[in-house]
């Protein structure tokens, strides 16, 4: 094997071991999402992002010069194409599960700003000036 496949091979393994990586990361988060446990995400988030900043620069390599994976073998390239898949098929779920979080979020706030604004409870709604007491102030006191 010359050098430039050499180093080909070892740019689509490194490619694919951070597609792997991420891609654990998000199913661990979609499994917080799904379990109604988002907070815990943030613990991720780290490892996430150093992860995410490697793959962006390894995948702005390959799409500059493309060559630069030519030499890997078919085998390593239908490797990442297999792990991408997987990969953009669970961020796709993500998307999924935070749009849907995010509805049933907006979804209760403007049932409680409704329910709110009938109430006439102080504080809430159009009703809270008119049964406001008004404010006198006295110089004298």
């Amino acid at each position: 094997m010359t050098a430039i496949a050499i180093d080909a091979a070892t740019r689509v393994k490194t490619l694919i071991a951070l597609t792997e990586e991420l891609t654990a990361i998000i199913s661990r988060e979609n499994d917080l999402l799904a379990a109604r446990r988002p907070q815990e995400m943030s613990a991720l988030q780290p490892d996430k992002a150093r992860l995410a900043a490697a793959y962006a620069q390894s995948i702005r390599h390959v799409a500059a010069d493309r060559s630069s994976v030519a030499g890997a073998g078919d085998g390593l390239i239908d490797q990442l194409r297999e792990i991408t898949k997987t990969f953009e098929a669970r961020a796709l779920h993500q998307r999924a599960l935070l749009d849907g979080a995010r509805a049933a979020s907006e979804s209760v706030m403007r049932a409680v700003a409704e329910e709110a604004g009938k109430t006439g409870e102080p504080g809430y709604g159009a009703r809270r000036a008119a049964s406001a007491a008004p404010l006198i102030l006295d110089s004298k006191a």
